[in-house]
C-alpha cells in the first residue's frame, strides 16, 4: 500500500488501468455516480459470452477499502487464473462511497440492498452487463466494523466448500465467534444456504436485495460474500482477502 490514501480512487483506477493493458483485459466505463467512473472489466473468455468462471466485485461499501485493493493485487499477481478462465470484474461499484469513506453512495443508498432495482442508475447498467451470463462462482468481498473475525456467507447448489475457505483463512485472521451476525445463525463463522432466499429477503433484509443472492438467483451457480473486521490492520486485510481469493480460484 505504500503511504497513499486507502480510499485513492484515482491511484485505483490508474493501477486497474495498467493491469488491463499488461493481461489484455477490457476495462470499459459502465457509468458514472457521483461524478466518478464505476469500471467493469473482462477478459476475452467473458466478452463471448463464454460461461461458467468468475464474476469478482468490491467496494459496494465505501468504507470497506481493503477487498477493494486486494482484488487489485490479487488479479495483478494472478496472470494465469485471469487469462484461463472467463472472468468479470466489478473493483469497485462504490466509487462515491469509496472516496468519502461512507458506507452508502453520493444519494445516501445502501447499494447492497438494491440490486434488484433497476431503477437505479448504476443497478440498471449493471443488470444489463449481466443479461444473459452465468457464473460458476461470484465473489463478492466486504468488511464488517463491528466483526472481531472472518466469516462467510455461502450460497450453493453443490457441496459446501465453506469449511475448507475459512480454513485456509484462519491463519492469518481468526475466524468469527460470535453464533449470529446481523441476526442470522452462524456457526464457526460460516452460514450457507441454498434455498428461502427470498424469505431471507422479506424477513430479515427489510425486501432488498444483496448482490450476492441476485447473483445467486439469477446469474450465478454459487454465490460467496466474504468478510474481514474493518478495525484490524489494513495490510492484513488485504493480505486475508487476497488468501481467500486464492483458495476459493483454486478449490474443487
Amino acid at each position: 500500500m505504500g503511504s497513499f490514501s486507502g480510499h485513492d480512487y484515482e491511484f485505483l483506477c490508474r493501477r486497474w488501468s495498467a493491469v488491463a493493458e499488461r493481461m489484455g483485459l477490457r476495462m470499459r466505463e459502465l457509468t458514472k455516480a457521483g461524478g466518478y467512473p464505476v469500471y467493469v472489466l473482462e477478459n476475452e473468455r467473458s466478452l463471448q459470452g463464454i460461461p461458467g468462471g468468475l464474476y469478482l466485485s468490491a467496494g459496494v461499501h465505501g468504507d470497506e477499502c481493503a477487498p477493494v485493493w486486494a482484488l487489485l493485487e490479487w488479479v495483478e499477481s494472478q496472470p494465469e487464473v485471469v487469462r484461463s478462465r472467463p472472468v468479470m470484474i466489478f473493483p469497485c461499484l462504490n466509487p462515491s462511497g469509496f472516496c468519502l469513506n461512507i458506507r452508502r453512495d453520493q444519494d445516501g443508498t445502501d447499494l447492497n440492498r438494491c440490486f434488484e432495482d433497476t431503477t437505479h442508475p448504476l443497478i440498471a447498467v449493471w443488470a444489463a452487463v449481466l443479461e444473459g451470463r452465468r457464473f460458476d462462482r461470484a465473489v463478492n468481498l466486504h468488511e464488517d466494523y463491528d466483526a472481531g473475525g472472518i466469516y462467510l456467507y455461502e450460497l450453493t447448489r453443490e457441496v459446501s466448500i465453506g469449511e475448507k475457505l475459512l480454513s485456509g483463512c484462519e491463519s492469518l485472521i481468526a475466524r468469527e465467534t460470535a453464533s449470529q451476525v446481523d441476526g442470522a445463525e452462524f456457526r464457526a463463522g460460516l452460514l450457507s444456504r441454498s434455498g428461502d432466499l427470498g424469505k431471507v429477503v422479506e424477513e430479515d433484509l427489510g425486501g432488498g436485495y444483496p448482490e450476492a443472492i441476485l447473483l445467486f438467483l439469477r446469474y450465478a451457480q454459487n454465490a460467496y460474500t466474504f468478510e474481514t473486521p474493518s478495525e484490524m490492520d489494513l495490510g492484513l486485510r488485504i493480505l486475508t482477502h487476497r488468501s481467500f481469493l486464492e483458495k476459493i480460484t483454486t478449490e474443487e
